[in-house]
């Protein structure tokens, strides 16, 4: 069981099924369900097929948010890790669905993805912040991540003295973390105010949607992980003065 729960996440598949699939679905499905599906509207008789000629881009949507959800089951089922963050890609992704599917429905205009885009880093953020203060051991745990780091080797170095150095560099990588949330939220809500610029229910708003999905991984990943980097690079030069470890004797290979 615990080697399940330290098994690395699969880079490729979880790109292909959070970026790649869902980009081109969201620009090119559409097209696909008009030219392959049902490309004679005239002659349609069944009610599903006139349910989907009706509803094509909330079916492209839903076909398109089918595949994170998916991998987001997937990955919990195969490495039986829990924590905030994968709730919160998975809230992400219910509301997007939401609002992609029944926005046009329920009259939501596109300041609701914005509004979406722009909170969720934020939340994020401000749980981090309060975990600093309320549930420190759980913060700890986030950041010193045993997926990455030989947790149990650190540890035993550290005597009373040197947990507070220990303590005080896992608060300062924290913060990098913290601050790049925020960054990214602020990134986020500019990004969807530019580029999502029709309401659910408009045929562009999926393509508006797909733009936003992969412009946003390169405009606001890069920054995120170069700062969220810099809070690691520091606390693994803390970790090797602490503990007098090399860094490949407690980075996992």
């Amino acid at each position: 069981m615990e080697k399940m729960k330290n098994k690395r996440e699969n880079l490729f598949l979880s790109i292909l099924c959070n970026i790649l699939f869902p980009v081109i679905l969201l620009k090119r499905g559409r097209g696909w369900i008009k030219n392959y599906l049902f490309s004679d509207f005239e002659n349609i008789r069944s009610p599903f097929q006139i349910f989907i000629s009706e509803n094509i881009d909330s079916t492209v949507f839903f076909i398109a948010i089918l595949f994170p959800l998916s991998y987001f089951i997937f990955d919990l089922l195969t490495r039986k890790n829990i924590n905030i963050i994968s709730i919160l890609g998975f809230v992400n992704v219910f509301l997007n669905g939401g609002i992609g599917i029944f926005g046009s429905t329920l009259g939501l205009s596109r300041n609701w993805f914005i509004i979406k885009e722009g909170a969720l880093p934020l939340l994020i953020g401000c749980i981090l912040l309060i975990m600093t203060r309320y549930k420190r051991d759980k913060f700890n745990n986030f950041i010193l991540n045993d997926a990455i780091f030989d947790v149990i080797k650190i540890k035993n170095k550290l005597d009373r003295d040197l947990k507070i150095q220990f303590e005080q560099s896992l608060k300062n990588a924290g913060f990098y973390f913290i601050i790049g949330f925020f960054i990214s939220s602020v990134i986020q809500f500019i990004l969807a105010s530019i580029i999502v610029v029709s309401d659910p229910g408009d045929p562009l708003f999926n393509e508006q949607v797909s733009t936003m999905t992969w412009v946003s991984y390169l405009a606001v990943l890069v920054p995120t992980m170069l700062i969220i980097g810099k809070g690691y690079f520091q606390l693994i030069k803390d970790l090797e003065s602490i503990t007098n470890l090399k860094k490949e004797e407690f980075l996992r290979a």
